[in-house]
């Protein structure tokens, strides 16, 4: 008879205990599901940037001398394969630069072992608004995504052969 009483007056303790807890779960989960996603696309951001460097490295391409305009759209190429929606491959910042001297703008004018920088910025707005899952924009402060690599020409160096024989 003890036990009945007991059960009787607890009946509504677990509704009003999932009540408290689960709009807290949910938004740990959520929070959880975004910094995975922000995390997912940061790493894609790398890749490409890799990826650049990877294709500018060699300063030419199937005899055709690679321009900073064709390391632009590799990256973006990654970009598109990797699944980025249209509107952030379009308004990535893309920017090839040389960190040696003597600079050069393309990088088949690179030297051979030259130190450059491939850099990717997803500026705030609806770019960066079309890479994520959930809407909890005034939870997290990150606006904005960007990465880059730094690497090593690979270019051969120039040899110039004399063609006349020594008498």
């Amino acid at each position: 008879m003890r036990f009945t009483r007991q059960t009787k007056t607890r009946r509504g303790v677990v509704a009003v205990e999932a009540a408290i807890t689960m709009p807290l779960l949910l938004v740990l989960m959520l929070g959880v599901w975004e910094v995975g996603r922000i995390i997912q696309i940061q790493q894609m951001l790398v890749n490409s940037c890799r990826e650049g460097a990877r294709f500018a490295a060699g300063g030419y391409t199937n005899g055709t001398p690679v321009t900073n305009a064709m390391v632009q759209q590799a990256v973006r190429d990654y970009l598109t394969s990797a699944g980025f929606p249209t509107v952030a491959v379009s308004n990535a910042q893309v920017s090839l630069s040389c960190l040696s001297s003597p600079t050069w703008t393309d990088p088949y004018q690179a030297l051979p072992l030259d130190k450059f920088q491939v850099s990717v910025v997803i500026p705030s707005g609806t770019a960066f608004n079309s890479l994520r899952w959930t809407l909890l924009n005034q939870i997290t402060s990150v606006r904005s995504l960007s990465a880059s690599v730094n690497w090593m020409s690979l270019n051969n160096t120039q040899i110039v052969v004399n063609t006349q024989l020594p008498y």
